[in-house]
Order: structure tokens, then C-alpha cells, then sequence
């Protein structure tokens, strides 16, 4: 590469007054009368002190064929451009003067070094072939790293610059977007072509189309979704069933932001005035579990126990008919063994030493068998003539003491569940149910309304099969049974949620019309009342909601958006919901108000198995009173919390609850056994201990120490009796730690001591 300079004015004179210039001006004029153009440099030589004008002079002159004169004519405009101007000598003009080429600068990759810039440094000039970019429009903002619109650099032979995108280079094909998760950085990124030093991100092509939004996911609806779950729109005004029901696709009743009427209570909520003053654990227990209950059963336990005493020759006291405070206790040893979950031990388990010491230091393990086998709940005499007429005779009159306790004892909030509870049993029973899909499978029925707030039990009916209860011509036994259960809370205007083995487009429409009280609940899709329109879903999108109405009752078919080989189309029947309207979860408001209500029952078994007091048994009768125990004992945990809440009370957990609640029940019983004779001195002290009562025969000592015959100490002689009595004692005396026997303590209590 041959660098050249601009001569300067000066040097310019000095040239045209020499005699070298003459000789040159007539060379080139003969040069253009001979038709030979004279080769024109594109560039000028600046001034340069190291410039020497006699190896210019003296260097011949040759001409090119290849020179053009009109590249003399832009060199000479750019000249004047630069304002450079040069008085003509003898007759010739600056246009006229050629150009000469200059030899390169020795022993340097740069020409000339007065050529560089104030580093060293100069780029080289742009190939012909390379075609500057276009410069951008000016921005108003910042100019920013990455802009397209910034010219190339070239890069000089002083350092590195990345070369152009070859034209043969290919962008890479945008990344189709992904189904999962985006990612930072996913298909918004351009195209990365290699250059010879690195990496260089191409342009997008214009013919570049940017990835389309992948397809919508099934799953769970995520923020941000535009999409708004879809609602059938029906061509026709009315849709009918396959028995000529008609049904409106437009609502029957004018959008309100206001609770309906038909939905507000008017009564004061939580235990009524019979239960308010209860906040000890057995007054709340004896609000369910009264006196009376238990004397009934007392009543005719004692029957079977006379039958059962006669079998033997000589009565002992485990044979002895059972009391009042005996039978409390019964029920404490099977609330505390339920608290422990040792219900299910045997009772040999549950009465050795390694276990808690509560179960012996109430009764002794073959009287807790003996009353547990002889527990009745009914007249022996008179039963054949009352199950011919009710399979539930044996125990009816304890239910129904039962049932009327939970109804009398508390007022339940604006929303009630009705819902079964399988009572796990596989002895014989005539009305014996097989639900597969319940944990127990074999078991007794049991229909439950409760408060779906609280989880109280309000009512209950047992399933005994046909004539379970008084059928009314034209109503179902689902029908039957809503109403059986629901009747002390008609014209209430509470809500009752249940699952479709009840609902029924006539049942909803009686409750609303005859009973002042709104249903939601899932209905089959049997029913003889539901469209056609409403159950076919091989067209619909999951997520898709269909709304039919009439007057105040709405139906509702949903498509689950949950992923499955087959749609599943839930359908529900609301007699509280009167508009199309869907919730913030993307889901109609008729289910999520059916999942926010339908655990009332399902929650309270879960509850009774979690602290059961249900032993093995194969008497059906049995297996009833253990399930209305624990009934009243969640129901009396219930009012003692609310009470609690009422009065300021610490709230305490169940249990607790039941644990405080068994020893009360015992610790009647156990004072009285500490004036029976019979008993064992370690007995004693086992009741004293477990009741913290004060104990007889042994010196009361500093709180917190125990004297008692299985302690750690050894048996040795007492101090003060005679060696030939050879009394030998395991109790140490509280201050001194000599040995003494019985017969030298003193009984006295803490408090005397």
C-alpha cells in the first residue's frame, strides 16, 4: 500500500518556479496531444519535512494507459473544497498539475509516519468492495450498546476488529417456543453467526417471522392468562330433556351485588342460652351425656348383670352390679384410652405396669371386661315387640335423648352440610352397609347434618334400609331425609350443600318453595330433569362452563380442565346462585361455593376417628354407643371452646380436653375405692399419685417425692420394729432415710405436715 501526501501552498511555488516543472509541463502536454491519459492518483501529498524534491524531479515520469482525466477533474473539486488555491505559473492551472506517486516508508506497516493520527495509529481505507452501512436516523435518546443503526468499524492492521456477516453466513432459525416454563431468554434472542475473531449476533432477516405463543396448557391457570374460561352461549332461548323439563339459557331473575333474602339469617349463632354457663369439661360433657342417659344405662346393665351373677356359684365384687359413679368412670377409662389411642390394645396391654398406671388405679381389668360385656341399652322384655316395628329398637331411646341434646344445645351458622358417616362394623347387624369406597367399607350408616363452620353435629339418622324414615309419597329417600334432617331450621333461610346421592331437581324446588331454605349440591347425570344439550362435552374446551335456569334455580355443567383421556362433566343444581357468574379462580362461583361448603361431615368423621373410643366388639348395639360418644365428646369440645372464646378463656386442644375430661369422670370413682379395705397398700398410693390425692399410712413428705413399694429402693428391715418381727419395707423415711414400716408412719396430708 503506497501512502501519499497534499503539497502545501509553499511547496507548490517553489515547484512551479522551477526548471524541473517546465520540463514536466511539457512532457504531459505532449503526452496529451499523443492521446495518452496520464495516470491521477486519488490522494495528495501533505507538506513533510523529510520530502525530497530532487528524487521527485529526477524520477522519470510514466504515464498509464489505464488513468482516466475525469479523475483528475474530482481530485481538482476536492481540492477546492479544501480551500486549497495556487496561483497559475506560466500559463498553467492547479487542474493541470498531475500527481505524483511517493515510494512506500521503509521498514514500517505504515507509509509515512506523519500520516498517523495523535495515537500512531490510522485506519486503513474502506475496500471498494465493502459498502459502508447506511447511518440510522439520529435518535432523540441515548444511543444504546447493540443499535443497529451504528456504522460498521473496519478493522486496521493495528488490532482486532470482527470482520462483516459474511453474505454466504445463514442466520440460525428462531427457537420454537416451549410448552413449559419460559425461560429468560427464550426465542426473544437474535441469531448468533461466528466471526473470524468471535462471536457477532447477525440481524434478523426481514423475512424472520417471530415464534407464535405456544398452545394454552390445561392445567392450572396462571396470572397473567388472558383467557377467560369460556361460557356456552345456547342459539335458543330454552333447552329441554329427554321428558320435556324446559329450561331457560338466560337467567330468570336480575343481577344483584346483595345477599338475597331467601339467604339471611335472622338468629343469634353458636350455644344457646342452655349452654353458655357450661366451661367445666364434664358440664360440657353433661349437656350431651346427662344424667339421665347414663342412668338409663346403668338401669339395664345392672339387669344383665344379675342375669350374668347367677351363673356363678358365689358372687364376687367383679360381679357386683355397677353404680352411678362406676359407670362414669367406665366412660372416662374409654375417653382416656381413646385420648392415648390405646383403644384398639388389648385389655390385658392396657393393665400391665409398663402402661399408664390411670387404667389400674381406676377398677381392676376383669371388672372393665365384665361391664363392658354387660352393658345394655333397652328392655330385654319387651325387644321382640318393638323391632318389629323398628330394626333400631335396641338403643333408639338413647338416640333419641342423644339427638335431641345436640339440636337443643346450639344454634349452627348460615350454611349446614348434609353428608353419611360410615360407622366401621363387620359382626351381624340387619341394616349393615358396603360403601367401597369408604376406609371402613362394612359398617352402619349414618346421615349427619352439621355446621360447616364449626363442624358441630346438629342431627343425625341412623340408615336401617327400607322404612329408615316415614316415606312421603313422591319424594325419594334422599328427599325423605333432607327434610327429616333439616326440619328444626325450616323458613331459617339457611343453606344446605350435599353430593348428588340426594339432590334432585324436586327436592331443591320443595326446600325453596315449602321450606324457606336454598340447596347446592352435584346432581347424576340419570336425572330425568337435565337437558341433553348439557351433557354432551365432546365439543366444549375444558374449562368451559354451561349455565340453563329456572325462575330461582340454576344448573350448572362444567368440563374439568383436568388432563384425562375422557372429559369429565361435573354437574351441580343451585338454588342459591341465580347468575352465570364466575370466580377468580376461573371456575363458576356455584362450585366454588359447593367446594368451600361440602367438608362438614367428612371433617367431623375425621375428627372421630383421630380420639375414638370404639373398641372391637361384635354387638352392633355397642358399636352405636360408642359412635354417640364420640359425637357428644366433639360437640362438648365445641361449646367448651366457644364459651371460652365468650368469656375470655384460654382455648385448649382436644386433646387435652378429653385427657382433663377422663380424669374428672374417674376421680369420683377412685376416691371411693380408697375406702374399700380390700385394696392393696400400693394401690393406694397408685390412686394418690394418679389423682393427686393425699395419701393414708405413709409420712407426707416435700413436694415432688415419691414413696411408693416399687420405687428404687431395696427391701430391708425396719429401724424400729423388734429384729424377731423381720419386718422388711422398701419406704425411707422423707428426712433421716431410715427404713420404716407401715405400722410406724404417720398419716398425715401436705398441708398438716
Amino acid at each position: 500500500m503506497t501512502c501519499r501526501k497534499i503539497m502545501t501552498e509553499d511547496e507548490l511555488k517553489d515547484m512551479m518556479n522551477s526548471s524541473a516543472l517546465s520540463d514536466i509541463l511539457d512532457r504531459g502536454q505532449s503526452s496529451d496531444k499523443e492521446g495518452s491519459d496520464c495516470e491521477v492518483n486519488d490522494v495528495v501529498m501533505e507538506d513533510s519535512d523529510d520530502y525530497d524534491d530532487d528524487s521527485v524531479v529526477d524520477k522519470p515520469y510514466e504515464p498509464s494507459d489505464t488513468s482516466s482525466g475525469s479523475e483528475s477533474d474530482e481530485i481538482v473539486r476536492a481540492h477546492k473544497k479544501r480551500r486549497i488555491s495556487t496561483p497559475a505559473k506560466r500559463g498553467a492551472s492547479v487542474g493541470d498539475l498531475p500527481l505524483f506517486p511517493l515510494p512506500p516508508y521503509p521498514d514500517s506497516d505504515i507509509d509515512d509516519p506523519d500520516v498517523a493520527g495523535p495515537s500512531g495509529l490510522q485506519p486503513s481505507p474502506t475496500p471498494a468492495s465493502a459498502t459502508p452501512a447506511e447511518p440510522g436516523p439520529r435518535r432523540r435518546g441515548r444511543q444504546h450498546a447493540g443499535d443497529d443503526e451504528v456504522p460498521p468499524v473496519v478493522a486496521g492492521p493495528s488490532g482486532l476488529q470482527p470482520s462483516p456477516t459474511p453474505a454466504s453466513a445463514t442466520p440460525a432459525k428462531p427457537v420454537p417456543r416451549r410448552r413449559g416454563r419460559r425461560h429468560a431468554g427464550d426465542d426473544d434472542v437474535p441469531p448468533v453467526v461466528a466471526g473470524p475473531s468471535g462471536l457477532q449476533p447477525s440481524p434478523t432477516p426481514a423475512s424472520a417471522t417471530p415464534a407464535e405463543p405456544g398452545p394454552r396448557r390445561r392445567g392450572r391457570q396462571h396470572a397473567g392468562d388472558d383467557e377467560v374460561p369460556p361460557v356456552v352461549q345456547y342459539r335458543t332461548s330454552t333447552i329441554a330433556s329427554v321428558s320435556g323439563f324446559q329450561w331457560s339459557t338466560r337467567p330468570q331473575t336480575s343481577s344483584k351485588t346483595r345477599v338475597a333474602a331467601r339467604n339471611v339469617v335472622h338468629e343469634s349463632l353458636g350455644p344457646t342460652h342452655d349452654a353458655q354457663n357450661a366451661l367445666s369439661y364434664r358440664e360440657c360433657f353433661n349437656l350431651f351425656w346427662n344424667d339421665r342417659m347414663i342412668e338409663e344405662v346403668r338401669e339395664w346393665t345392672n339387669a344383665k348383670i344379675r342375669q350374668e351373677a347367677a351363673k356363678y356359684g358365689r358372687v364376687q365384687v367383679t360381679q357386683a352390679p355397677v353404680t352411678l359413679l362406676e359407670l362414669k368412670a367406665l366412660i372416662g377409662i374409654l375417653i382416656f384410652a381413646g385420648s392415648q389411642k390405646d383403644n384398639h390394645m388389648s385389655t390385658r396391654e392396657m393393665w400391665r405396669v409398663t402402661s399408664s398406671p390411670v387404667y389400674r388405679a381406676v377398677m381392676s381389668v376383669g371388672r372393665f371386661e365384665f361391664l363392658i360385656n354387660c352393658l345394655r341399652f333397652d328392655d330385654p322384655d319387651t325387644r321382640v315387640e318393638r323391632r318389629a316395628t323398628d330394626k333400631f329398637a335396641p338403643i333408639r331411646k338413647i338416640w333419641d335423648i342423644f339427638s335431641d341434646n345436640c339440636r337443643r344445645m346450639y344454634t349452627p351458622s348460615e350454611h349446614l352440610c348434609v353428608d353419611e358417616q360410615l360407622v366401621a362394623f363387620r359382626g351381624r347387624c340387619p341394616f349393615r352397609m358396603y360403601i367401597p369406597l369408604k376406609p371402613a367399607k362394612y359398617g352402619l350408616k349414618i346421615f349427619m347434618l352439621t355446621d360447616n363452620e364449626t363442624k358441630y353435629l346438629c342431627a343425625a339418622i341412623p340408615y336401617l334400609g327400607k322404612g329408615t324414615v316415614e316415606s312421603v309419597f313422591g319424594e325419594n329417600l334422599g328427599h325423605t331425609v333432607i327434610k327429616s334432617l333439616a326440619r328444626p331450621y325450616f323458613r331459617s333461610n339457611r343453606n344446605i350443600t350435599a353430593d348428588n346421592w340426594f339432590t334432585s331437581v324436586p327436592m331443591v324446588t320443595d326446600l325453596l318453595t315449602n321450606c324457606g331454605l336454598t340447596y347446592v349440591g352435584t346432581i347424576r347425570h340419570n336425572k330425568r330433569e337435565i337437558p341433553l344439550q348439557m351433557k354432551e362435552v365432546a365439543d366444549r374446551d375444558p374449562g368451559s362452563s354451561a349455565f340453563a335456569f329456572i325462575k330461582d334455580i340454576t344448573i350448572l355443567s362444567y368440563v374439568s380442565r383436568k388432563a384425562s383421556k375422557a372429559k369429565k362433566n361435573v354437574m351441580l343444581l343451585s338454588s342459591m346462585h341465580t347468575q352465570p357468574s364466575i370466580g377468580d379462580s376461573g371456575k363458576p362461583e356455584i362450585i366454588e361455593f359447593y367446594n368451600s361448603t361440602k367438608g362438614g361431615v367428612d371433617t367431623f368423621d375425621q375428627m372421630c376417628g383421630a380420639y375414638s373410643t370404639a373398641r372391637k366388639t361384635r354387638r352392633w348395639t355397642l358399636c352405636m354407643f360408642y359412635a354417640m360418644l364420640n359425637a357428644g365428646l366433639i360437640n362438648a369440645w365445641i361449646i367448651h371452646g366457644l364459651n371460652k372464646q365468650r368469656t375470655g378463656g384460654l382455648f385448649i386442644q382436644r386433646k387435652a380436653f378429653l385427657q382433663e375430661l377422663a380424669l374428672d369422670l374417674m376421680k369420683p370413682h377412685a376416691q371411693h375405692r380408697l375406702n374399700e379395705s380390700r385394696i392393696s397398700q400400693s394401690l393406694r398410693l397408685n390412686i394418690c399419685s394418679v389423682f393427686q390425692l393425699p395419701s393414708t399410712g405413709v409420712s407426707a413428705g416435700p413436694s415432688g417425692v415419691t414413696t411408693m413399694k416399687d420405687s428404687r429402693f431395696p427391701s430391708v428391715r425396719c429401724k424400729y420394729c423388734e429384729g424377731k418381727l423381720n419386718r422388711k419395707t422398701r419406704y425411707r423415711c422423707q428426712r433421716c432415710s431410715n427404713p420404716i414400716c407401715l405400722s410406724h408412719t404417720v398419716g398425715l396430708c401436705h398441708n398438716c405436715f
